[in-house]
């Protein structure tokens, strides 16, 4: 009857193996999940970037038509470009610049934002990585320690003798 241990063993083994390639196979797909958000920031950050390049060129455009149209009233007037004329221009070109500013600013912030995710998604696959390797190996040293304990050696074998007290029957 020495088959049926060796064949528990076995079997044993094999749901030890098949819990290890689960606990790595998890890990993996948690990894590929965030190495595909981590891609998905990235081209997020560019869009966000490509957007605010857009709307900075839009900006400049109305603004130069409204500049255009700002020296056209004044010139249609008559009056001389200087004293109170002079500072309403001068104001709006502030203003426009400030505008052109904050466009460009929070296109940076938000491309910023997707790349520091971007950053953290690698982060987070790494350590699914890592995961994986631990999770399995852990599996592994697990389930061979308790396939030990249970099995023939483990009930009859060498250390089950030392950690039993011997009783000496007369």
């Amino acid at each position: 009857m020495v088959t049926a241990p060796i064949a528990l063993v076995a079997i044993a083994a094999v749901g030890a193996a098949a819990s290890a390639y689960g606990a790595y196979a998890a890990s993996e797909a948690q990894a590929s999940a965030a190495d595909y958000n981590r891609k998905l920031a990235q081209n997020q950050a560019v869009q966000a970037q490509e957007q605010a390049n857009i709307d900075l060129q839009n900006l400049s455009e109305r603004q130069r038509r409204l500049r255009g149209s700002q020296r056209a009233a004044i010139a249609g007037t008559g009056v001389d470009v200087e004293g109170s004329p002079l500072l309403a221009m001068a104001d709006t070109e502030r203003q426009m610049a400030r505008d052109r500013y904050l466009v460009k600013y929070g296109g940076e912030a938000r491309a910023t934002a997707f790349e520091n995710e971007a950053r953290l998604q690698g982060f987070y696959g790494s350590t699914y990585r890592n995961q994986a390797l631990y999770g399995a190996g852990a599996s592994l040293l697990s389930s061979g320690a308790n396939i030990a304990a249970r099995s023939y050696y483990g009930r009859y074998g060498g250390y089950s003798r030392i950690a039993q007290p011997v009783i000496d029957e007369q």
